[in-house]
């Protein structure tokens, strides 16, 4: 018996390096160097190059990490269409599902403050990031206005529009910009909900637990024709059409569940990229 409780406290530790610490120094090391290809690659190339180095990337992460993700209701994407993303906002982790997972060329509206991490941030700007000033409403509502012509040729805009990650899982009140936006463009918009990212690395956690992210897409909202008076409706049938797939409940750390269907990314297909 004391044999065995001091081969438990060996093994504590190095559980503990080889579990969290490897990982954190394997994706602070790739993280960098991918950044470094990016900035590179986005001087030649159009940007598409950029993108795909950088979904392969966050798949990776994700097996560095042991999370697996899925996504149900692949069908609902039309890949030639360009849409305004507007996903809830569980955690920082909830990102990587959504750049691996997602079948769409797609740039992101981040808060400013991501821009000063060394590399990372020059990595973003690269491939076509838009930043945002959330202490200042009104600059950050013209500068996700401005944002516009990142739908050219073919390209989505992800924005999450409860403007920060939600401190319990519930979803936060949404901004108007993104739907200003929408309505403006006359692009569509497409709700985006993440299950399991929050339990997996909730908000002020410096930690996180392996386990499964699944991914649900929305019916996608038609904006053409609407103005800014029908901005708060539009609201209101995103928020219900993200409430109606958002399972607080949701257990990522069980057995992971399959799509519904063959024409959406596995599990499997994610873990094997």
């Amino acid at each position: 018996m004391r044999y065995h409780r001091i081969r438990i406290l060996l093994l504590s530790p190095l559980q503990i390096f080889t579990s969290t610490i490897v990982p954190v120094i394997f994706i602070i090391a790739g993280t960098t160097t991918v950044a470094l290809a990016v900035i590179i690659i986005s001087r030649f190339t159009s940007g598409n190059a950029a993108q795909k180095l950088t979904v392969k990337w966050a798949r990776v992460v994700l097996k560095s990490m042991r999370i697996s993700c899925s996504i149900e209701n692949g069908a609902n994407i039309d890949s030639s269409t360009s849409y305004i993303i507007t996903p809830n906002h569980q955690s920082i982790m909830d990102f990587l599902p959504l750049l691996s997972l997602l079948p769409l060329r797609f740039r992101w509206v981040l808060k400013k403050e991501l821009l000063r991490i060394p590399l990372f941030g020059r990595g973003l700007v690269s491939i076509g990031a838009v930043s945002i000033d959330r202490s200042r409403r009104g600059k950050a509502i013209r500068m996700i206005l401005n944002a516009s012509e990142k739908l050219n040729n073919g390209w989505s805009l992800l924005v999450y529009p409860e403007g920060t990650i939600t401190p319990d899982g519930l979803l936060l009140p949404f901004k108007k910009g993104p739907f200003i936006l929408a309505v403006k463009t006359g692009v569509p918009i497409l709700p985006v909900i993440c299950n399991g990212a929050f339990k997996i690395m909730p908000r002020g956690s410096r930690q996180f637990k392996p386990g499964h992210v699944k991914v649900t897409v929305g019916t996608p909202i038609p904006t053409a024709g609407l103005d800014e008076k029908d901005v708060p409706s539009l609201i209101k049938k995103t928020q219900s059409e993200i409430q109606k797939y958002l399972d607080t409940d949701y257990n990522p750390f069980g057995k992971a569940p399959l799509p519904k269907t063959r024409a959406e990314t596995t599990v499997q297909e994610v873990e094997n990229s």
